[in-house]
């Protein structure tokens, strides 16, 4: 089993331990944590490592709570969809300058500032699914063969199946015939990302799809738990942009001229 900032190599290790967020702070924590998804490890992922059987404790989120209770439907399809929607507005709505930029916080500080930063949107739709009743956790994905592509994204129990989901872009990953489709799956078949990609991003302007097709972001992919019960457990506190990541903004609003490369001496690793 692999486990930490280290499963997708030294580049990418790199750039975990000089992460942003805060020091000590529940991304960081949730970075130590993860396990790489392979098939030395997937039967225990996708059985008793996660626990399905988790039930949020009512009234410690009442926030929260109240959101979840607008976004419920008569389906456990629509809900999640809805929570999806709801994750897309966080992004939508973020105007913030990059000089004021924040990182972290809990779950109820992203909603109300609003962010496009993947690992914050993600932990909020990881909370509100389970308050909704549904076991989640947090997918960690990078394609190992370009600098500086990762995105975090989250996996949701419903209808007796793992179902993956991008709520940056308010995205439920379904088969053709509306089944979910898990991590483990789109892992092993990009197509069926770039399906659903294609139809909700048309213009393929999704991430790093300029240099491939948006499914071979999930070429790696690693699994960390996170429950909305353990909210005592882990620090929150929020920070701005730090310098190596200052460095790394600066390029991609170039829009990385010259192709992806690592800007802070990684390959050298």
């Amino acid at each position: 089993m692999q486990k930490g900032t280290g499963v997708f190599g030294k580049q990418y290790e790199y750039g975990y331990k000089n992460e942003t967020h805060a020091p000590g702070s529940v991304v960081r924590v949730l970075f130590d944590e993860m396990i790489k998804l392979d098939v030395e490890v997937v039967d225990y992922l996708y059985s008793d490592y996660t626990d399905l059987s988790f039930r949020y404790k009512q009234g410690s989120r009442s926030v929260l709570e109240e959101i979840v209770d607008g976004l419920r439907s008569d389906t456990n399809s629509q809900t999640v969809d809805n929570i999806m929607s709801f994750c897309r507005n966080i992004v939508e709505r973020c105007n913030t300058p990059s000089k004021d930029f924040l990182y972290g916080g809990t779950e109820e500080d992203v909603i109300k500032r609003a962010t496009y930063w993947c690992t914050d949107v993600a932990r909020v739709a990881c909370v509100l699914f389970q308050i909704a009743g549904f076991p989640s956790r947090i997918i960690v994905t990078v394609n190992s063969n370009f600098a500086y592509c990762g995105h975090i994204v989250a996996e949701v129990y419903y209808d007796g199946k793992w179902c993956l989901t991008d709520p940056n872009m308010g995205i439920v990953f379904r088969h053709e015939d509306g089944t979910p489709a898990s991590a483990w799956e789109v892992h092993n078949d990009y197509e069926i990302a770039n399906k659903v990609y294609r139809k909700n991003d048309p213009d393929g302007l999704y991430g790093n799809s300029i240099f491939f097709p948006p499914g071979e972001q999930f070429e790696s992919v690693a699994i960390v738990n996170y429950y909305a019960n353990d909210y005592g457990k882990y620090n929150y506190t929020t920070s701005g942009t730090n310098d190596f990541y200052k460095k790394i903004l600066q390029h991609s609003r170039e829009k990385w001229s010259g192709g992806l490369r690592w800007v802070h001496g990684e390959e050298l690793l």
